[in-house]
């Protein structure tokens, strides 16, 4: 026998390989089971389809509505401020500067609705 040990194989230890039957470790298999699925999500997340026409005016619209709700709930703040000074309750500054943009929030809402 030539007195090297079938794991040395060329003389080089190599820690988690079984040199006797020449196949990587269970652990590096492990490694490559994973880095395989990884690749395969990858490529599923990429492969949606491209957003159609449609799809984009569906958003546009969506935003436009969203703004819109946003402004009315606003507007019913607005409402109910004034509805504390009409009582003779004291607001403070930043209540007054809201109630103050108020011709601003209308006319912004008109504009939306078109």
């Amino acid at each position: 026998s030539s007195g090297i040990n079938a794991e040395y194989g060329d003389g080089v230890y190599k820690p988690g390989s079984d040199a006797s039957r020449n196949q990587p470790s269970k652990q590096a298999m492990k490694n490559q089971r994973k880095r395989e699925n990884k690749a395969k999500q990858n490529e599923e997340q990429n492969a949606k389809p491209e957003p159609t026409m449609q799809d984009l005016q569906s958003t546009i619209v969506d935003e436009k509505e969203k703004k819109i709700r946003n402004l009315k709930k606003k507007l019913n703040q607005i409402e109910k401020l004034k509805a504390q000074v009409s009582a003779g309750k004291a607001l403070e500054k930043n209540q007054m500067d809201k109630i103050a943009t108020e011709n601003e929030i209308i006319e912004e809402i008109k504009r939306l609705e078109i």
